[in-house]
């Protein structure tokens, strides 16, 4: 019996300018591998139902962060400041800014010439676009060939060889492959592999269901973690 490995795929942080956009798309939220940060100004008092329903179903990807005081780019600083944490805590994720603001084309700039991985959205529309891309045109059927040729036969492969097994957890297994097929990707700090664990693991997935996953792996000798968060891999 084979086990299937999860891909491993970088974070996208989407920070969203909400006193820009005055709206939500709650049929975004939720979606894998993504989080969500609402930047609500002062006068932000109420929200839709439907997108609160959203945000509690997806707890854990969602962040509501409130600027202290209203005025001229106020909320757009808070926007630029948690964006940077999450910069050096995710060195290796994707961002997304959400906002009709074209003042933000500045620090897009900025943050790609420090080789960040950064986009600003205009609309909801513009990033439901990256995440969900429509299906390319399939082209018009060839013309059959003249002459049909028979199908050389093909040596059936061999069975799969059973892995080894590891004495690992099914979660703790998949994040490890994961891991060993991408060393260049691999997160640095205790914090950020616990965030890409809870990715492996689904969207319901908790902080604790996450740290349980890598404590695994530390367990097993696959990866060490200093004082600091620091993770050095064994692997």
């Amino acid at each position: 019996m084979t086990t299937e490995v999860a891909s491993y795929l970088p974070v996208n942080h989407v920070f969203v300018d909400f006193e820009n956009l005055k709206t939500i798309d709650g049929d975004t939220l939720g979606k894998k591998n993504f989080t969500f940060h609402l930047i609500l100004g002062p006068t932000n008092k109420t929200l839709p139902v439907e997108a609160v329903a959203r945000m509690m179903e997806n707890a854990q990807a969602v962040t509501l962060i409130r600027s202290p005081k209203s005025g001229k780019n106020a909320a757009d600083f808070v926007l630029a400041f948690y964006l940077g944490q999450a910069a050096a805590a995710d060195p290796t994720g994707y961002f997304h800014i959400l906002s009709a603001d074209e003042g933000f084309d500045s620090l897009v700039e900025l943050l790609r010439s420090r080789k960040m991985r950064v986009k600003r959205h205009g609309t909801w529309d513009e990033l439901k676009a990256l995440i969900e891309p429509r299906p390319a045109a399939v082209p018009a059927p060839a013309a059959p060939p003249e002459k049909v040729v028979p199908p050389v036969p093909v040596a059936k492969p061999a069975p799969p060889v059973a892995a080894a097994k590891s004495g690992l957890s099914a979660d703790a297994e998949k994040l490890l492959e994961a891991l060993m097929k991408s060393p260049k990707n691999r997160p640095k700090k205790k914090k950020t592999l616990v965030s890409h664990a809870k990715s492996s693991l689904g969207k319901n997935a908790t902080d604790k269901q996450g740290e349980a996953v890598v404590e695994e792996l530390r367990k097993a000798k696959k990866l060490t973690i200093d004082d600091k968060g620091a993770v050095t891999y064994r692997i």
